[in-house]
């Protein structure tokens, strides 16, 4: 499978490590700091690819700032249907933005033919990158995957996009410490609950013997209580002890954590991952996804769009307007009360179709060339046309300097 992917690696003879502004610290290895085995965590991460595999991407050309025309192209069908034979587009994205917010990377390997089209699109999830360069200055990559086997491809062959980017001069930061305290914290919650849980029908004390007995005896007689109280063929919860020996129970107040504090560990992954509690249980308003649209998912929409234009397309393709676009149809998060103002306030202006505005809420379009047709209020016209629209006659002008008399 590598080899069908990537083809015959460059030599590496020719090769040597990559000098960066920081030296040689030119590896990364990927530690999501144990987020994705975390259930909160992966409730957040699950969360956002969730949302943005509903962009949906486009290779369109744009001229002087507007789109002339959306690309019907091979191109097209990988990206919005099936960037590989292993997946569809929508888990495509979430596979991206999952690695994304775990590994603060994401690697997208650019697979062309011998022509040099594109033919699929591989997220590739890998144990080690090493950074290597050839006497141009080229850059590559080195990957070494969970088999042992490895791959070098040119760096300019890779989408590319990192978060917190900021210490490295390639790579993004990985987690590290910074997720570990919160995640720790919350597992250390968890644990004293279950705990508690556990203890709540423990049976604690002591037996006061009333008299001598001897060691193995009260051996004996403490195993027979035991088993009389919470042995598997005791079911009721009661159990017996002779005159011999008196049982005194001991009661302690249990400590546990407060739901108070079980929200804020909760909270502190909720923030990192700028969720938040009703965007995760999807039980959130429009005003909240709008919120959590404009500060997660338009930002990695962005990001995509930029690094896909520049990697799949050759610099004589971007100078044609060539562009790749993820867009998310953000009307359909909608309530019906806005979608119908919506309407409400286009319809008149002539600035919707008959299928945009049956797909607003949500039937489907209707066939041939009625559901293009630009839907336009009659109470609406032109200055100018007035008096032709109320008496379907046109405007008398007189002529200025004419004399009307006979």
């Amino acid at each position: 499978m590598i080899s069908n992917i990537f083809g015959k690696s460059p030599n590496k003879e020719e090769l040597t490590r990559a000098k960066l502004l920081n030296g040689y610290s030119n590896d990364f290895v990927q530690w999501d700091g144990d987020a994705y085995d975390n259930a909160t965590g992966r409730n957040c991460i699950d969360t956002i690819a969730r949302h943005a595999g509903k962009l949906h991407p486009k290779h369109i050309i744009r001229k002087n700032g507007v789109i002339v025309k959306n690309a019907d192209s091979k191109l097209q069908y990988i990206l919005s249907v099936r960037p590989n034979w292993l997946m569809t587009s929508s888990e495509f994205i979430e596979k991206i933005v999952a690695q994304y917010y775990c590994y603060n990377n994401l690697f997208v390997y650019i697979q062309r033919d011998m022509n040099g089209n594109i033919i699929a699109l591989w997220p590739l999830n890998f144990n080690n990158l090493e950074l290597y360069e050839d006497k141009g200055g080229n850059l590559y990559c080195r990957f070494t995957f969970g088999t042992g086997e490895q791959a070098t491809v040119p760096y300019d062959e890779m989408i590319h996009i990192r978060r917190h980017f900021n210490r490295d001069d390639v790579f993004g930061d990985p987690e590290g410490n910074v997720l570990k305290e919160d995640i720790n914290l919350l597992a250390a919650v968890k644990v004293a609950v279950i705990n508690v849980v556990k203890n709540f029908h423990k049976l604690r004390g002591i037996i006061q013997w009333t008299g001598t007995v001897r060691p193995e005896d009260q051996e004996s007689m403490w195993q027979k209580f035991v088993d009389s109280f919470a042995g598997p063929s005791n079911g009721s919860g009661i159990g017996s002890l002779d005159n011999r020996g008196k049982f005194q129970q001991l009661t302690t107040d249990t400590q546990t954590f407060e739901t108070g504090q079980m929200q804020f560990a909760r909270d502190n992954l909720y923030k990192y991952f700028g969720v938040s509690e009703a965007i995760v249980s999807g039980n959130y308003t429009e005003d909240q996804f709008q919120a959590f649209y404009e500060s997660v998912i338009s930002p990695i929409a962005i990001k995509l769009s930029q690094e896909f234009t520049e990697k799949l397309f050759t610099p004589k393709e971007r100078g044609f307007g060539n562009e790749v676009v993820f867009e998310a149809n953000r009307i359909a998060y909608m309530s019906t009360a806005s979608k119908v103002k919506l309407a409400q306030a286009m319809i008149p202006a002539g600035a919707i179709k008959r299928n945009e505005i049956r797909e607003l809420f949500g039937y489907a379009g209707l066939p041939g060339t009625e559901g293009d047709e630009i839907v336009v209020s009659l109470n609406y016209v032109k200055t100018t046309d007035q008096t032709k629209y109320q008496t379907g006659e046109e405007p008398t002008q007189s002529k200025g300097g004419e004399n009307t008399d006979d």
